[in-house]
């Protein structure tokens, strides 16, 4: 071990100088530890003092020690007891306030260790080393920090990032004054208005009081505008007021370029939705005025058709020259004044045999030539037809032979009543027969003279041949 006379004074003065440097560091972490967290961090300010504690006792030492040394004060006896209160009290905090990590807490506690009285034997080396852990310490805590700030949210900081966000913002108090504002709202601003605004209220005013210009147009909608540029970007303008209890206004801009297009897109496909359902909706309304039309016809045609046959084949029953049981006329009258059934039409062929049997039994020869079509439709068809031939056969051509011929397609009826020398008229009953062959795709010809003689004819589909291989 080497005496601490060996060392000069200039010696002691580097290391004193060395002290004053690491202490001029640790004030400044001191301070900036109280600027950061102010009261409340008292407790991380705590090492920092210790740090600074065992510093100011550390140039003390230095400063003093040589002059002691050649005045003949033993080493051990300079500065004793401040040096074990400062030592002792960066061990005790070191261990217990471990803020700032474990190597930082390490450091300080071997940094108070080295200045105590029991390693007076390294002197001058101890508080050197002593010095010199303090400084590593410093320069971690340094290293730390700036990675903190660098990472950290702060007022700066927030302003950058709100200065790279593509929607423009803007907060301000209630009494309209801006508190922060980024860089995209004033570009908006100097866009649209050629000028910066301070007040939020202003140029919130300014918003509602623009009516158009060459450059945008304004469309209102509820606490917001929506600003079209010639350019053709869109951007959406909105106010706010703050939460969470706050006083005051916060507005944005956001630019809706794409989001206006699909709106307008869909506006336009809702009109075009709108008068296909009005143009439906008349449709419907036609096809059901049509349908009801329809039903009508059918429904009058068929009473007609029903009534006539009764009404012919009544008259036919009170005018025929043969002798009348009583008994047997009234049956068959009120079998002719049965209700008319419209609920449901038997089938083509029974309504044809009824039809035949009934006629007959009046006296009526009826000659029958070849069956009904095997196709239902066009079997009902000529099945109401015919009902109708026999009854006007009767009723007006007073005929009591009639000759019917049946085919698939073709229908004739003949008979050998008066006909129609003076021509005649396609009324409710002709004319319900056309139009039942219309809708089957046939046509109706007509024979007025010396006799009548109906005929319908429904023509068949052409077969389209089949090319050549």
């Amino acid at each position: 071990m080497e005496n601490m006379t060996s060392y000069g004074y200039d010696a002691y003065l580097s290391f004193l100088y060395f002290a004053s440097l690491s202490l001029i560091a640790e004030s400044g972490a001191l301070f900036w530890s109280l600027e950061r967290h102010g009261e409340r961090g008292l407790k991380r300010m705590l090492p920092e003092a210790a740090a600074c504690t065992m510093l100011i006792v550390s140039i003390l030492f230095f400063g003093t020690a040589w002059h002691a040394i050649q005045d003949g004060l033993p080493r051990g006896e300079i500065l004793a007891q401040e040096r074990l209160l400062a030592g002792c009290s960066a061990v005790v905090l070191g261990l217990f306030l471990r803020q700032k990590g474990a190597w930082c807490a390490l450091l300080l506690v071997g940094a108070g260790l080295l200045l105590l009285p029991f390693f007076d034997d390294f002197l001058p080396w101890s508080a050197l080393s002593s010095c010199t852990l303090i400084a590593l310490r410093f320069a971690l805590l340094a290293h730390r920090e700036r990675f903190a700030l660098a990472h950290e949210a702060s007022a700066a900081s927030m302003r950058e990032a709100l200065d790279h966000l593509p929607e423009g913002v803007l907060f301000a108090k209630e009494s309209g004054k801006t508190v922060l504002v980024n860089i995209t709202m004033l570009r908006f601003m100097e866009r649209l208005f050629g000028t910066q605004y301070r007040n939020a209220l202003a140029f919130w005013q300014a918003l509602e009081n623009f009516s158009g210009s060459p450059e945008a147009t304004k469309t209102t909608q509820k606490n917001a505008f929506l600003l079209r540029f010639s350019s053709g970007d869109a951007w959406l303008c909105q106010r706010t007021h703050l939460t969470e209890g706050m006083r005051g206004w916060q507005m944005t801009t956001a630019c809706v370029t794409e989001l206006d297009a699909l709106t307008q897109d869909l506006e336009v496909k809702n009109r075009l939705l709108a008068a296909r359902a009005n143009e439906q909706k008349a449709l419907l309304e036609t096809l059901e005025e049509t349908e009801r039309q329809r039903t009508l016809q059918e429904i009058t045609a068929r009473v007609h058709d029903i009534l006539g046959q009764r009404i012919s084949m009544l008259q036919q029953l009170l005018a025929s020259p043969a002798p009348k049981d009583a008994l047997e006329t009234i049956v068959r009258i009120d079998r002719l004044l049965e209700p008319v059934p419209l609920d449901k039409e038997p089938l083509p062929a029974d309504l044809v045999e009824n039809m035949l049997r009934t006629y007959r039994d009046l006296g009526i020869e009826i000659a029958v030539t070849g069956d009904l079509p095997h196709n239902r439709r066009r079997a009902e068809t000529f099945a109401a037809i015919l009902r109708e031939a026999l009854s006007n056969a009767v009723c007006h051509g007073h005929a009591d032979r009639i000759a019917l011929t049946l085919a698939e397609r073709r229908m004739i009826v003949e008979d050998n009543g008066v006909g129609c020398p003076h021509g005649f008229q396609r009324g409710g009953g002709l004319g319900a027969m056309t139009r039942r062959l219309h809708e089957i795709g046939g046509r109706l010809f007509i024979q007025a003279q010396p006799h009548f003689r109906l005929t319908a004819v429904v023509e068949g589909t052409k077969t389209a041949r089949r090319p050549r291989r």
